[in-house]
């Protein structure tokens, strides 16, 4: 299995001003030491968000995916141990703050002997998948947020529609909405943009799409929370988007006609 992970956390002391505020000893306008990786109980805007990739669950191989909690859960137990000494817990000690972010391909894109009635499906996007992966994700203690990569609506066999198997990922992750956005600190948001189309992709279908309603969406969030008034938002999709200047696979996700 691959399993790649992502420490995501405040960096600098920004003075509740917004601003990234730092200087030659690693210290920011307060004076207070901060380093990657770690959260602050009287720093209202530091946060620790375990960022994980591609999962591709294949439910045969499970203690590899144990081992793999085991590294996360390190980090979200350091975390939670910090925020439990301050002694002010009414107003600093929000475990809102420690979470996690999940980019999609939830499941292996090969039949994985889960389905004895079809030995030919594959195991990515079905229910059974969902079911697995959204147990997987909640069991980590913190919230967690999930967007859909180019494998999670591949249940070809079991949803005749990107719309039936949109409403099954949606379910079993208990979202209302494909993207998500979640404030995890002061003035400071996780949003997320949802690949929807797989089926029905015009290139191919392995393309990450995401569609028009959500970024409409997004734009008028970017609208609302203006950098100049010290928001920080923090934007994941399974793939970088276009114009990004980060090349990843674009023949196969990302493409243009």
């Amino acid at each position: 299995a691959t399993f790649k992970t992502i420490r995501l956390a405040s960096q600098f002391d920004d003075g509740g001003n917004g601003e990234v505020n730092g200087d030659d000893d690693g210290k920011g306008e307060s004076g207070a030491a901060s380093t990657v990786g770690t959260i602050s109980p009287s720093d209202p805007y530091s946060f620790v968000v375990p960022v994980l990739g591609d999962l591709h669950i294949d439910p045969r191989k499970m203690e590899d995916y144990a081992t793999g909690r085991n590294h996360i859960l390190s980090i979200i137990d350091d975390a939670k141990s910090t925020l439990d000494q301050n002694d002010n817990k009414d107003e600093y000690n929000d475990y809102s703050r420690v979470c996690m972010v999940s980019l999609g391909d939830l499941g292996e894109s090969k039949n994985c002997d889960h389905n004895p009635d079809n030995p030919f499906e594959l195991f990515a996007g079905t229910t059974q998948c969902h079911e697995m992966a959204s147990s997987y994700l909640g069991s980590f203690g913190v919230p967690y947020e999930v967007i859909g990569g180019n494998h999670d609506l591949e249940g070809i066999d079991e949803f005749d529609s990107d719309a039936r198997n949109l409403r099954r990922f949606l379910t079993s992750h208990d979202k209302e909405t494909p993207q998500f956005c979640r404030q995890v600190a002061e003035k400071t948001l996780l949003v997320g943009l949802c690949s929807t189309i797989f089926r029905e992709a015009k290139f191919t279908s392995h393309e990450v799409i995401i569609d028009e309603e959500q970024i409409r969406w997004f734009e008028e969030l970017v609208k609302s929370k203006p950098a100049d008034e010290g928001w920080r938002i923090f934007v994941f999709s399974h793939a970088p988007p276009n114009g990004s200047g980060i090349r990843i696979i674009q023949e196969n996700h990302v493409v243009n006609g």
